[in-house]
């Protein structure tokens, strides 16, 4: 009986492909390292310029690539630094604001509970405003518990982050050299390509978001600093973080500062000048600063952008809502790679 000889070509994509299920598995089995590796990694990406400049042969590139990495470092390190102290003293405030809001609630559910009574005749049992203050004890509570493991995380992040972010940067073309090289012959320029092309996308969105949110927590800060808004700074950092977040970024970002402006007693707050700020801000976003930056990487039809955002945040939550949009346009690039090579390549009929 004769046997086939197994191509060899199939046992390199065999192994392959088993080599990075494998890799994939170990790291979403150890997100101590996972969370680190992939912050530094997305950073390496929006620093690619430096990237590149450091593996120049040039010793002035090296220079230049060495300096401005220091220079990032810093420009991201030092408003943190200077930040800190604002945003202690903002949170010592809110103590003071928690009774404010509770006897606001509490007379709002009144009024709420006597008018129902009056046009309907029916009487509320249900005090929401209980379970909302139980609910808030039961969580702050919980966040004492599991802030010493948090603070953990973030000097252990603080460590390892730019470790990893310094030998990728340093190696990291080592590293594709050897992937590459494990990468089946007849694969490795598209595998290449895709690989590349993931990169650029996925470090290109990440860093246009951070610009959008930066502009958008700029633009609000100042704002609520020119018309003495409490929290000004905090709700500034607030939009910016919730900016993130598609969609759904803008209205949690802005319902802080809803809840802040209602339940404050200083008759100089003024709410509506607040509203219209926070219409301005966004509508600049999604008037200007979106379309210019985002949606020309990512090149997704709006159905596609909602159902991957909808995706992602039921298989993955906040992250999976972060890197949907990339991962959806390097998904449709995949997609066309394979129906080009399937139904338009000639070789392969």
């Amino acid at each position: 009986m004769k046997v086939k000889k197994i191509n060899i070509n199939t046992i390199r994509l065999t192994f392959f492909i088993c080599f990075i299920l494998i890799i994939i598995g170990v790291l979403f089995n150890l997100p101590r390292i996972l969370i680190p590796f992939g912050i530094a990694y997305i950073l390496s990406l929006m620093l690619r310029p430096v990237r590149i400049s450091f593996y120049s042969k040039s010793i002035k590139q090296k220079i230049f690539a060495w300096a401005s990495l220091i220079f990032i470092l810093f420009s991201f390190s030092y408003p943190v630094v200077k930040g800190v102290n604002t945003i202690s003293s903002e949170t010592s405030k809110i103590e003071y604001y928690l009774p404010r809001l509770e006897n606001y609630l509490r007379v709002k559910y009144r009024y709420v509970r006597k008018e129902v009574k009056e046009r309907f005749n029916y009487e509320i049992t249900t005090n929401p405003v209980d379970k909302l203050v139980e609910f808030g004890q039961t969580s702050t509570q919980k966040i004492f518990i599991y802030l010493p493991g948090i603070l953990g995380s973030l000097l252990e992040w603080g460590f390892m982050i730019p470790l990893f972010l310094f030998f990728i940067i340093k190696d990291g073309k080592k590293m594709r050299i050897q992937f590459l090289k494990l990468t089946p012959n007849n694969i490795v320029e598209r595998a290449y390509y895709l690989f590349y092309q993931f990169n650029t996308k996925f470090g290109d969105y990440i860093f246009a978001k951070f610009i959008e949110a930066a502009i958008v927590g700029i633009v609000i800060t100042i704002g609520l600093a020119v018309i003495d808004f409490p929290f000004a700074f905090l709700l500034g950092i607030t939009a910016a973080v919730t900016n993130i977040l598609p969609y759904v970024g803008p209205i949690i970002g802005f319902l802080p500062a809803l809840i802040v402006g209602l339940v404050d007693q200083n008759p100089d707050t003024t709410l509506g000048a607040m509203i219209l700020l926070y219409v301005i801000a966004n509508t600049i976003d999604l008037a200007l600063v979106f379309p210019l930056l985002v949606s020309k990487i990512v090149n997704l039809h709006p159905i596609l952008v909602v159902v991957s955002v909808i995706l992602g945040s039921q298989f993955a939550g906040i992250i999976g809502m972060i890197i949907s949009i990339p991962l959806a346009a390097f998904l449709k690039l995949l997609f066309q790679e394979v129906y080009r090579e399937l139904y338009t390549n000639p070789s392969s009929n």
